[in-house]
């Protein structure tokens, strides 16, 4: 049996982990098949392809997280096995970091008349280590003593109003599967704490075109079920993984929810 996971993050997006620590920690944890899924990056796919090896007996599936917004909330696609080079999904990527990161910075010339301590051009030159995970804003607030935390950083970026423009799900998924990719809707209660995406809001992404879901994640405890029972009623593939991000998110431990290959159904991507 294989123990896999299928939803991790590196330092390229908000991860602590490089692709060495991570392959040395797949190892350590008994996985044998996995994905990078890294938020709206395809950056350490190749730095993983390239130092894999036989005797690993590692099985990479290249993946990536993409952003994009439903009815006012942020919501996550898993895609997986895609064209890396497909130009239309580079683009979207592009696009969607450059207004996080535009967004990013209207929040820090809103908040930098507050406090002393902090300035736009301050920000600019600011730089800080990636492998520590987050992003430079919430980094940058805690760093200079604002915050004291990165869900502190969270909730007052949430409070501040400003948050960045994002596709819509049907044109991610539509560019993902251009992409030659499959997409899975990822951690489905995320914003459901505690309990399940009611089955019209599953019906929605089912319309959308979502070729799966992320059935088995931290965040769908005592859900999987539910979410298992629409994909086989709906001929959706399963998927599940930790949604780990190193040392950045210690509660989430790569590997947990165990999920075995046999729990799933993803045999087009293997």
């Amino acid at each position: 049996m294989k123990k896999i996971d299928m939803h991790m993050h590196t330092y390229a997006s908000d991860g602590t982990w490089d692709v060495s620590e991570l392959k040395e920690e797949l190892i350590k944890n008994k996985i044998s098949v996995f994905s990078i899924t890294d938020h709206d990056s395809i950056e350490n796919i190749k730095c993983m392809q390239d130092i894999l090896r036989p005797s690993d007996n590692l099985i990479f599936i290249p993946g990536t997280e993409l952003t994009c917004e439903y009815q006012g909330r942020e919501y996550h696609l898993t895609l997986y096995n895609f064209n890396i080079q497909n130009k239309q999904l580079l683009d979207m990527i592009n696009w969607t970091n450059e207004s996080k990161l535009s967004s990013n910075k209207d929040y820090i010339k809103y908040v930098s008349g507050k406090y002393e301590s902090i300035s736009f051009e301050d920000y600019e030159k600011y730089e800080y280590d990636r492998k520590r995970g987050g992003w430079k804003s919430a980094n940058y607030m805690v760093d200079r003593g604002i915050h004291k935390d990165v869900l502190t950083h969270l909730t007052d970026v949430i409070n501040s109003g400003l948050k960045a423009e994002l596709k819509g799900p049907e044109e991610v998924i539509k560019t993902g599967h251009k992409s030659g990719g499959y997409v899975f809707l990822a951690h489905p209660s995320y914003h459901y704490k505690n309990s399940r995406m009611p089955i019209e809001e599953l019906e929605f992404w089912l319309e959308a075109g979502i070729d799966g879901i992320e059935c088995f994640s931290p965040y769908n405890k005592g859900q999987e079920q539910y979410y298992i029972d629409f994909c086989k009623k709906n001929n959706l593939m399963i998927s599940g993984g930790s949604d780990c991000h190193g040392l950045f998110i210690p509660s989430r431990k790569i590997g947990l929810p165990e999920v075995m290959l046999e729990d799933l159904n993803i045999k087009k991507i293997l």
